[in-house]
């Protein structure tokens, strides 16, 4: 069994960005009339499509959460081997951590798909073909005719999930190959600096930075991958240089302006910006410093979980809320929630949903079954508190038991890939004069 990890505000956050993606799915399985700011522009919004309440049924800035952490964490540790001198220890932990965060990427959400495949094979997904809600519908696979046509599928969707981004067994892995090549962006980026000073560093992160902004029509390369990484860097950089003191640099109450500022800025809508002033005025705005053909939803994003982030890198008492207890189990089990929600929402929370109406399908006039109908609000609001023990039994029980196995795997590959132990050590990678030196690796 793996030890835990200790308590840290950056997995409190990652926590909290994996619960609140679970929330946007649920939102958009059940009410995605949410997503909206209202109705249309003449009626009353409802409580959770005003700003700030809007957060807890709105999942998309957190996804540009886990594009910020992940720029910060990979930056860490380079970034202060670097400014300390010790370049010949940050270009080796550069090219270790390369090659390990690809396994341990890419190792649990193979588990995760083969999961969702087996399930699909044993006709799992039977019910979600029938019921009421388009997006739980959309999420449904069939059963292949043939055990070789099945694993045809499967093999598919390994390979695809990292090549067009496309899974057809769990569509919310979507993001995974982006964040492998987010990770990849940090370590180019790493490698490219070490040797640079700090002030230097920074003048680098702010054109990498507006060079992402002006890409814009990119979806996945600008405004939700790029920025966020690059803010990540920066953050990260920030870390290193104010140490233990940086959440007494600002005045008490600036971070906290900054985290609810942040909020509203996430808060933008995902859907009919126009229906409310608000989010109107926000469209306008970022449409007119934006290049033409930009997906503005995702720079607000980008925006608002930024100064989240940047506010509760300098306060206190929200990195004290981030590394209490709960906070510190959802930031350990957050990558498996993630890995497992959208599975456990077409199985789980489906059959839990509309298992009265499974047991007794409506049919219209002609005798033709219809779309199962899901269960009262009482009902509903019962299965997704259950379906929440569950996820998060399954993921503690991932945590415990999957982890520690496919973090053994990558250990094994590395050793083997390397040649030696990982606390082996290599000779210098850089002469004094910086230029490229032969490193031999024992036999």
């Amino acid at each position: 069994m793996a030890p835990p990890r200790d308590a840290n505000w950056i997995d409190g956050l990652r926590g909290v960005a994996s619960f609140m993606v679970v929330c946007g799915h649920l939102c958009t399985a059940f009410v995605p009339w949410l997503h909206a700011p209202a109705h249309d522009p003449k009626s009353a919004p409802h409580l959770f499509q005003l700003p700030f309440f809007r957060l807890a049924v709105g999942g998309r800035s957190a996804v540009a959460l886990f594009f910020l952490i992940t720029g910060y964490v990979n930056a860490i540790g380079p970034i202060g081997k670097s400014r300390s001198g010790n370049t010949d220890a940050a270009f080796n932990g550069i090219a270790r951590s390369a090659l390990a965060r690809s396994g341990r990427l890419i190792l649990p959400t193979m588990i995760a798909t083969m999961l969702s495949w087996f399930l699909a094979q044993t006709n799992a997904y039977h019910m979600t073909k029938h019921v009421d809600s388009t997006w739980i519908r959309q999420g449904w696979h069939r059963q292949e005719p043939t055990l070789w046509m099945a694993f045809k599928s499967l093999f598919r969707a390994e390979v695809e999930t990292w090549t067009i981004g496309w899974d057809d067994y769990d569509g919310t892995q979507w993001t995974l190959h982006l964040f492998l090549e987010g990770s990849m962006l940090v370590y180019m980026t790493m490698f490219a600096t070490v040797l640079v000073k700090p002030k230097a560093r920074f003048l680098i992160y702010a054109v990498l930075y507006l060079y992402f902004w002006q890409l814009g029509e990119g979806l996945a390369i600008g405004a939700l991958k790029g920025m966020n990484i690059v803010f990540g860097m920066f953050v990260a950089e920030l870390h290193n240089h104010y140490k233990d003191s940086a959440t007494s640099v600002l005045p008490a109450p600036v971070p906290t302006i900054m985290i609810v500022v942040g909020m509203f800025m996430a808060g933008y809508p995902q859907d009919a910006a126009q229906n409310a002033r608000w989010s109107h005025t926000m469209q306008t705005f970022m449409h007119s410093i934006t290049v033409e053909k930009s997906d503005v939803r995702r720079y607000w994003d980008h925006l608002g979980a930024s100064t989240v982030l940047l506010g509760i890198f300098f306060s206190r008492n929200a990195r004290r809320v981030l590394t209490s207890p709960i906070f510190n189990f959802v930031g350990r089990v957050s990558f498996p929630v993630y890995l497992m929600h959208n599975t456990m929402i077409k199985t789980v929370l489906t059959w839990m949903v509309y298992l009265p109406s499974a047991m007794n399908p409506p049919r219209n006039e002609k005798g033709e079954q219809m779309d199962l109908q899901r269960g009262t609000t009482l009902h509903i609001f019962v299965a997704v508190a259950l379906f929440y023990y569950i996820l998060y039994r399954a993921a503690a029980l991932w945590v415990q038991h999957i982890d520690p196995v496919c973090a053994k795997l990558v250990n094994l590959f590395t050793t083997w890939a390397y040649g030696d132990s990982q606390s082996a050590r290599s000779g210098p990678i850089l002469r004094n004069n910086g230029t490229l030196e032969k490193t031999v690796l024992p036999a």
